[in-house]
């Protein structure tokens, strides 16, 4: 009997060695994004659905930081994708990359007036006021088309823009610049305009407006939204000269109706096209995703972004544009085809 203890002692303690030395299972891949602001909220919904639906464990996280540190963090490989409303200018990643469309949506005028609803303004009012040269609501441009609040249109503007290096701005910029020209950049995330208070993302710009009795700004739609009865939105003169709430449906308007994408997934908005009911001030935003890595990481942003544009582009949270159905159709072809570059 004790020869049998000893000899079932030896066997575990064999047993027990090498299951010691033996790796342990794996676990799901981790990756991690950073970049648009103006696109978190899309991201955040669709990372949820993501993490619950992949069946290998894998976990995605994004931080909204604004597309050009997004861009400069994965140029620098410190994160595994970026997504960015703007390509680089500048900048460029050393190792293989590539665009992938994933959404959009308008790009709203936020402001802060108690009692004036449905504030009207054109390009040129827009532009005077984000360059610094119309400094007051009460100013006559703003007055003429909006005269039935004209009594409730006083005290002085107070602009809100984003602090650091933002798609948004860089698109907002180059709307202004195309149907207004003057001096704004059509290629700078900086902000160009005259003086304010600077807010590092859309959200914080968003809270700062509505924390600003008579301050006015641009963010993306569901942030506004979520931001209480403080702050509203502002209907846009488009170039057919109707004045535009900024929806999804008015952005899916405009966007279907822009160029078929280059072979790299960009689309060069033309913000002057005229199109009878769309909001004109209507962007794209892109993931950034990594090309010829042959990582682990990397193929799960390949697995993410075609899921991203299948799923979440395709049905995409509450403000934001359907890739599928609210744009064309050679958009989310490109899209698709962009997706599956990455690796």
């Amino acid at each position: 009997m004790r020869r049998i203890i000893t000899a079932a002692l030896a066997a575990f303690a064999v047993l027990t060695s090498t299951l010691a030395l033996a790796p342990a299972a794996q676990a799901g891949e981790s990756v991690t994004g950073k970049g648009s602001s103006f696109a978190n909220n899309f991201m955040q919904a669709c990372i949820v659905k993501y993490n619950a639906a992949n069946t290998g464990g894998h976990t995605v996280t994004y931080t909204s930081t604004g597309s050009g540190t997004g861009k400069s963090q994965f140029a620098s490989d410190a994160v595994d994708f970026a997504a960015s409303d703007s390509a680089y200018s500048s900048g460029y990643p050393t190792r293989g990359y590539a665009y992938v469309p994933v959404t959009g949506g308008p790009v709203a005028i936020a402001y802060n007036k108690v009692g004036v609803k449905n504030l009207k303004l054109t390009p040129a009012i827009l532009s005077g006021i984000f360059s610094g040269s119309i400094t007051t609501w009460n100013d006559p441009a703003i007055v003429k088309i909006n005269k039935s609040q004209a009594a409730k249109l006083t005290g002085a503007i107070t602009v809100v823009y984003r602090s650091g290096t933002s798609g948004t701005t860089q698109n907002l910029q180059n709307y202004l610049y195309q149907t207004v020209g003057g001096s704004w950049p059509a290629a700078n995330q900086s902000w160009a305009g005259g003086s304010g208070t600077g807010a590092g993302t859309s959200a914080i710009m968003v809270t700062t407006i509505a924390n600003t009795a008579g301050s006015i700004g641009y963010a993306d739609v569901s942030d506004v939204a979520s931001a209480g009865v403080r702050v509203k939105y502002a209907l846009l003169k488009n170039a057919k000269g109707q004045f535009v709430k900024p929806t999804a449906k008015a952005a899916s308007k405009f966007l279907a109706a822009q160029a078929d994408p280059k072979t790299n997934g960009i689309v060069n908005i033309n913000f002057k096209k005229k199109v009878k009911g769309a909001y004109q001030l209507s962007i794209l935003t892109y993931l950034i995703v990594p090309t010829g890595r042959g990582t682990a990481e990397a193929a799960v942003v390949r697995d993410f972004s075609i899921y991203a544009v299948k799923v979440c582009g395709k049905t995409p949270a509450k403000g934001y544009v359907s890739l599928k159905s609210g744009t064309k159709k050679a958009i989310w072809a490109r899209a698709i085809a962009q997706s599956k570059k990455a690796g």
